[in-house]
C-alpha cells in the first residue's frame, strides 16, 4: 500500500507505473508510445485538445506537452505555451513536462518557468521515463501537495500558519470543512483560498487512488 490514513510508506514505482494516467498532447505521433505501453504505462495521446477541463481536475496525473502545434483553437498565438500557463494557473499541482523540438530557442520564455521539466523533443526513451517516474513518485505523497501549496500561498502563509497540518489531514482522509473555514477566515483573498482547496482536493483523490 501506497498511502493509509495515518501511515505512510514509500511509494512502489511499479504499482504507479500501472495505475497512473498518462497524456501525451502532440499533433505528431509520440515516437516512445510504444515504449512507455510496453513497461507497463496507461498512455493517451491527443493530437489536439481534447477537454481543457481534463487538463486541470487531476484526471491525469503527468501531461507531457508539446510546445508546437497544439491547442491552435484554445490559444493560436501561443499554441502549446497557452496551454501550459491554463493548465498550471488553474491547477498548480499539476505536473506537465514541456518539450519542443526548439527547446533552446524557448529556454528563455517565462511561459516555461510554469513546466515543472522542459526537455528536447528528440530526447531518448530513457530520458523520459526517468523523468515521468520521479514525478509519479513525488506525486504519490502528501509532501507533493503541501510544497505546491507553500508555494501558491508565498507570503501569505505567515497568514494560516496551522495550514499544513490541517491540510495533511484532508490528505489523509479527513474533511476539508475545518481547512476551508480556517482559510476563508485568515486569508482575505478567496480566489487564493479556492486554489488552495483545489490542490488538496486532487491531491486527496490521487493519494487514495494510488492506496486503492
Amino acid at each position: 500500500m501506497l498511502f493509509t490514513r495515518g501511515a505512510q510508506t514509500e511509494p512502489d514505482i511499479e504499482v504507479l507505473r500501472g495505475r497512473a494516467r498518462l497524456l501525451v498532447i502532440d499533433d505528431h505521433a509520440f515516437p516512445h508510445s510504444r515504449l512507455f505501453k510496453r513497461d507497463g504505462y496507461y498512455f493517451e495521446r491527443w493530437p489536439e485538445i481534447k477537454n481543457l477541463t481534463q487538463l486541470t481536475d487531476g484526471h491525469f496525473d503527468l501531461i507531457l506537452l508539446d510546445l508546437q502545434g497544439v491547442g491552435l483553437n484554445e490559444s493560436p498565438d501561443l499554441q502549446g505555451l497557452g496551454i501550459l500557463e491554463h493548465v498550471k494557473r488553474s491547477n498548480p499541482a499539476q505536473i506537465v513536462v514541456a518539450y519542443s523540438a526548439q527547446t533552446q530557442r524557448l529556454s528563455a520564455n517565462a511561459y516555461l518557468e510554469l513546466a515543472d521539466a522542459v526537455i528536447d523533443k528528440d530526447s531518448s526513451y530513457v530520458t523520459y521515463k526517468d523523468l515521468v517516474d520521479k514525478f509519479l513518485l513525488r506525486r504519490a505523497t502528501p509532501g507533493y501537495f503541501i510544497e505546491v501549496m507553500n508555494r501558491v500561498l508565498g507570503p501569505d502563509a505567515a497568514l494560516v500558519p496551522r495550514a499544513v497540518p490541517k491540510a495533511l489531514r484532508v490528505l489523509r482522509g479527513g474533511s476539508p470543512a475545518t481547512l476551508r473555514r480556517y482559510l476563508t477566515a485568515k486569508l482575505p483573498d478567496p480566489e487564493q483560498v479556492d486554489r488552495v482547496l483545489t490542490i488538496v482536493s486532487i491531491g486527496t483523490a490521487a493519494l487514495q487512488m494510488f492506496a486503492s
